[in-house]
């Protein structure tokens, strides 16, 4: 007889192995919980990263180009497409130097709406708008380097 209890005594119960079972299914349910939440976070933030990246590229395009002479265009990079569309704000007007007087150049201001398509998705495109200065060549220079000659007020 006392064989027979040393040897109950060694090994599971089977009510033991069902509370093991359940403690271990409870740490593998919050475990994959886990695992759904850091992943959805890591979604979202790579979802931010790429419409900074939008905002920071369509800041540099605006930056880059001059409304005033390339009131509208497009560009294609690997991923996006971006289209431009610039309206005037202000002017143009006559630049004026002192003492020289009236400048050939025309500056002005602008609503640039800047249209981005990613090409990778069929997602609708997005739409953003900044305001820039742009400047056009009207009327010739007269000599020198850029910026410095003799220009004749227009008649």
């Amino acid at each position: 007889m006392k064989r027979r209890t040393a040897a109950r005594a060694a090994g599971f119960s089977l009510l033991e192995v069902i509370v093991a079972l359940v403690v271990i299914s409870g740490f593998g349910a919050s475990l994959f919980v886990w695992a759904g939440q850091t992943l959805q976070t890591a979604t979202r933030a790579a979802v931010v990263q790429q419409q900074a990246e939008i905002e920071r590229n369509v800041t540099e395009l605006v930056y880059a180009i001059n409304p005033g002479q390339h009131p509208s265009g497009e560009l294609q990079t690997a991923n996006h497409r971006y289209a431009w569309q610039a309206t005037p704000i202000q002017g143009p007007l006559d630049q004026l130097r002192y003492p020289a007087g009236i400048s050939p150049y025309q500056v002005g201001l602008y609503k640039v709406r800047v249209t981005v398509s990613d090409l990778d998705s069929k997602a609708d495109p997005e739409v953003i708008e900044r305001i820039s200065a742009g400047y056009a060549q009207v009327r010739p220079r007269n000599t020198g380097p850029p910026g410095i000659g003799i220009n004749i007020a227009p008649p």
